[in-house]
């Protein structure tokens, strides 16, 4: 299943960045480091994890990993996920009904 995949594809992203800042011990302000994406994917879910609050911008380009906000994204992320299966469940029950 296509979002599956899709879901595999952004927790692997995840790890892979929460693993760079964990690993560099960029876990408090005065620890921050440069952060680059390695594509679209992870540029998307770099930009979401600031948004979120996760990666914390102490100067311009340099971030830090709020490790205390890594299980309420997580609990996010899941729940954008079962959202979608929901909404996409919802369209395949109207589309049966329609059909007949």
């Amino acid at each position: 299943m296509a979002g599956d995949k899709i879901s595999a594809l952004a927790a692997g992203a995840r790890r892979r960045i929460t693993d760079y800042f964990a690993q560099a011990g960029a876990t408090r302000p005065n620890a921050a480091i440069p952060y680059a994406a390695k594509g679209r994917l992870e540029a998307k879910l770099f930009r979401r994890m600031v948004d979120f609050g996760l990666l914390v911008e102490v100067k311009q380009g340099r971030f830090w990993l709020d490790q205390d906000r890594l299980s309420d994204f997580k609990k996010e992320s899941l729940a954008r996920v079962l959202g979608a299966i929901a909404l996409a469940g919802f369209a395949a029950a109207g589309a049966m009904a329609i059909g007949g």
